[in-house]
């Protein structure tokens, strides 16, 4: 019975061992040798954990919008670098720098956020 035991909690380990590697696994859906830069007005910034989220608005030449999603860490992290809750507000204008996705979402995972008074605030 002890040995049963032993082999379901080495399974059970092993089982989020392999989830928690495969949700922290940035180069699988990040292609974090390519970097871009996005200026837009913030549609929506959602502080919560795990990750927080800047949904920006970008204006193509044509005039065209396209929005994107930028994946950010987490709020202990964000208010270390500085960004707290009310940090970004909806219609701000601000360029931010990240990795974009490998099977080119409108997704990018946040590296730097540039506000529109200069002020760089790095996040990763």
């Amino acid at each position: 019975m002890a040995k049963l035991k032993l082999i379901i909690g080495a399974i059970l380990l092993l089982a989020m061992t392999v989830n928690a590697q495969a949700h922290h696994s940035f180069n699988a859906l990040f292609d974090v040798s390519n970097t871009i830069s996005i200026t837009g007005e913030v549609a929506a910034f959602r502080f919560i954990a795990p990750h927080s989220y800047i949904q920006l608005v970008e204006t193509l030449g044509d005039e065209s919008q396209v929005m994107w999603e930028v994946e950010t860490t987490t709020p202990g992290m964000l208010t270390r670098k500085g960004v707290t809750p009310n940090t970004l507000q909806s219609g701000q204008t601000i360029t931010v720098t990240g990795n974009p996705t490998r099977d080119g979402r409108k997704l990018i995972r946040l590296l730097t956020i540039r506000m529109s008074d200069g002020q760089e605030l790095q996040i990763q």
